[in-house]
């Protein structure tokens, strides 16, 4: 039996094709990432819709950021702390006010502050502090790249429960 070369590259060729799709396709989908909660940070100004992954203080009194969701730290009965990188899911933090609202699970909370503080000014027991009215703080990176995930600065916003 005689083949064509034609028709042997043809067939190779839209083999490879596919297997090509198939991998390109494959290799650029988006990546999920599982929350170990249930909740749900939900800012409509942002567009943002997420899962929250909870987080624990590691032995060097620090909490870190997971990579492409944001991360909360129970830190007493009344005050969340919610962190998350600001060229993931926190990339459009800055562009809340004073006033803007956003849900946190079931409940409905109204920025109160929001400051920009120097990272090497930062007193992490100051900003996990007992709060007397339902409080989730929001926190990101902002301010000049030093390296990595790491910057000089840090966008603080506080609200509270309404």
């Amino acid at each position: 039996m005689k083949i064509k070369k034609s028709s042997v590259f043809g067939v190779f060729g839209a083999l490879y094709l596919c297997f090509f799709l198939i991998f390109t396709f494959l290799a650029f989908q988006p990546q999920t990432v599982e929350a170990n909660t249930n909740l749900i940070l939900e800012i409509p100004k942002i567009s943002l819709t997420s899962p929250i992954r909870s987080l624990e203080i590691s032995d060097e009194n620090t909490l870190t950021s997971p990579e492409r969701i944001a991360g909360v730290y129970h830190a007493n009965q009344n005050h969340d702390f919610i962190i998350g990188h600001s060229t993931t899911i926190f990339q459009n933090l800055n562009k809340l006010s004073i006033g803007d609202t956003f849900r946190f699970g079931d409940q409905t909370y109204q920025i109160k502050t929001r400051k920009i503080q120097q990272k090497s000014d930062i007193n992490m027991s100051k900003l996990l502090a007992k709060k007397s009215t339902p409080t989730i703080t929001l926190m990101t990176c902002h301010g000049e790249k030093i390296s990595g995930h790491d910057y000089t600065e840090r966008l603080i916003l506080t609200a509270e429960l309404i």
